[in-house]
């Protein structure tokens, strides 16, 4: 089977599942309820509807909590991508078929992506909004919701890695999270040390770091590495986890 027709073929049979469960509308309009308090009370907040206020007092805490509340929800949409399948039996049918390992992990990863972009599109309304009160910094905008992107496109790897370690898809999203969570402490590791080679070394490591850059309205080439070198590794190893199932 040609590689790309079998990776949107699976991806349209994750989709089907994921809209076919309520868990996807209920976080949907949770995230969406809370994203859409915190902007009103940002922007009761802020003292002057100026272009550099309503950057920094209204979008850039808004952009900063979408990322954290993320950390919340991808170990739920990632919970069940492998774990499940582990758990009906049905991951050995998965592998009898046509599909090769590759075209699996990669519909899977694709399906939690659009679904997490789902949930994401529908935060760009507060944009949106202030946009009409004459707000036009749009580039700080789109690099914010490219961090996102990026951020999220890391929450999956390692949710897609844990769910391929167990069958319980609680465990599963309790080991994302630990994960996540350990990622973003990583930047009061760098606080409590003052030795330089490890300052930069935990910066690197810590993902909020990178996220930062973004939400600055700055895209760095060394972010980009990050996050491909990033994806590439969570792939081997989610990889490596599922072939061990034959030892």
């Amino acid at each position: 089977m040609n590689l790309l027709r079998g990776i949107i073929l699976t991806t349209k049979k994750e989709l089907n599942d994921y809209f076919g469960s309520p868990l996807v509308y209920i976080l949907t309009g949770l995230f969406n309820a809370i994203i859409g308090w915190l902007f009103f009370n940002y922007l009761v907040g802020a003292k002057n509807l100026t272009l550099l206020n309503l950057s920094h007092s209204v979008l850039i805490p808004l952009f900063g909590n979408i990322n954290f509340l993320f950390l919340f929800l991808v170990p739920l949409l990632s919970m069940k991508l492998f774990s499940e399948e582990k758990k009906f039996k049905t991951l050995d049918l998965l592998f009898l078929s046509h599909l090769s390992q590759t075209q699996i992990i990669f519909s899977k990863f694709l399906a939690g992506l659009l679904i997490s972009l789902f949930i994401l599109s529908w935060t760009i309304v507060f944009p949106i909004i202030l946009g009409f009160s004459g707000y036009n910094d749009w580039g700080l905008v789109f690099s914010s919701y490219l961090g996102l992107v990026f951020s999220i496109i890391t929450y999956l790897w390692v949710g897609l890695f844990c769910s391929s370690l167990t069958e319980n898809p609680i465990i599963s999203a309790l080991t994302t999270f630990c994960f996540l969570l350990g990622m973003m402490l990583m930047v009061l590791t760098v606080n409590a040390t003052h030795i330089e080679i490890l300052n930069t070394f935990f910066q690197y490591l810590s993902s909020p770091f990178h996220y930062e850059s973004f939400s600055r309205g700055s895209i760095k080439s060394y972010n980009l590495v990050y996050i491909c070198s990033f994806s590439l590794f969570f792939y081997f190893l989610t990889s490596k986890s599922l072939e061990s199932r034959r030892w």
